[in-house]
């Protein structure tokens, strides 16, 4: 299992923080988005200024696998109708 940080931000209102049950609400969703093959085990998401930060924990071979498996995952869920990840964006690494 591999930890991988990102970081979602807020794409307007960027100075006003998001609170920890948006946090908490991104986190079920990415849970609900989660299927088998992405390999997710765990993920915890903190609200940051202009955003919320996640750490998602992915069982892949190497840290590059991790890297593309959990930016799929988060890009996946940026796409969903999903209204607690309407207004987020992924950072580009």
């Amino acid at each position: 299992m591999l930890p991988v940080h990102l970081t979602l931000l807020r794409d307007r209102n960027r100075d006003q923080a998001p609170t920890e049950s948006e946090a908490i609400a991104v986190q079920d969703t990415v849970w609900a988005h989660a299927a088998p093959d992405t390999g997710l085990e765990h993920v915890r998401a903190r609200a940051i200024p202009g955003g919320i930060g996640l750490v998602v924990y992915v069982r892949a071979h190497n840290s590059t696998a991790a890297q593309k498996q959990a930016r799929r995952l988060l890009l996946d869920v940026l796409a969903s109708t999903s209204c607690a990840v309407h207004g987020y964006s992924l950072v580009k690494k």
